[in-house]
């Protein structure tokens, strides 16, 4: 469980460190328009890489575990868009339903949350 516990945190810090470090790059170069690139550049990546590894990878624990934590770190928009591929493999409204729920109600506790 310990092990379990530092390998996530260590993988959560990495991928948070990334993140900063990518966003400060990309503000600097698109300093002068107000779409937030490093927010969409870190989400849709994230997605490409947390598919990539449930998609490619070998299912191992620790690459799982590991990956997860590290992208968890980089990102949350990525299990998002994984959770949505995988739930409409299966069930396709409600892969649809989460989705769209998802975004609706997230924009709107954003807001609720930047209005208070």
């Amino acid at each position: 469980m310990i092990k379990s516990v530092l390998i996530v945190g260590f993988g959560a810090a990495v991928g948070s460190l990334i993140r900063y470090g990518v966003t400060n790059e990309l503000k600097k170069v698109f300093s002068s328009t107000s779409f937030p690139v490093a927010t969409f550049f870190i989400n849709i990546t994230g997605s490409f890489l947390l598919g990539l590894v449930n998609g490619q990878l070998p299912k191992n624990t620790f690459i799982l575990a590991f990956s997860i934590a590290v992208l968890g770190g980089y990102t949350t928009f990525s299990t998002y868009m994984n959770e949505t591929v995988q739930l409409g493999t299966k069930k396709k409204m409600m892969a649809c339903s989460y989705y769209v729920l998802s975004a609706l109600i997230g924009i709107s506790m954003a807001f609720l949350g930047y209005v208070i």
